[in-house]
């Protein structure tokens, strides 16, 4: 990939994407094998200050207990999801806090739900509370 966009732009330097739409970006990035969604929104939001909202796998489990999204809607379309129920300002704040609660707290096996600041919006079916 390293080679790939050194080839094309001469450098290593991908400030050009902050240029441009953040749908553009998006799809420039993701072009790269391996490049999904969640490393493109990665790029965009904290190297580029851009409106992305990465989704990972925490952010995933925790939108699902607190019934943010559908349990069967796809990790691809839940950043899309989170990019429309959360402002834009908002994306770097809420990725991270989300991302915590998921590492710190809303573990996929025992939960430490009596800790958690909004398990009272939960709607997991095995809270440890």
């Amino acid at each position: 990939m390293l080679r790939s966009i050194t080839e094309e732009r001469g450098n290593l330097d991908l400030s050009f994407l902050g240029d441009l739409p953040v749908e553009e970006a998006k799809a420039w990035l993701t072009r790269f094998n391996g490049v999904g969604p969640k490393t493109a929104a990665i790029v965009l939001c904290f190297s580029l200050g851009k409106p992305a909202f990465p989704v990972d796998t925490h952010i995933y489990r925790v939108t699902a207990r607190l019934g943010v999204r559908p349990d069967k809607l796809s990790l691809e379309l839940t950043h899309d999801l989170m990019e429309e129920l959360i402002p834009p300002g908002d994306y770097y704040a809420g990725h991270l806090n989300l991302i915590r609660l998921g590492r710190e707290l809303c573990h996929p096996r025992k939960p430490e739900c009596p800790r958690c600041p909004v398990s009272h919006l939960c709607k997991y079916d095995h809270k440890t509370i």
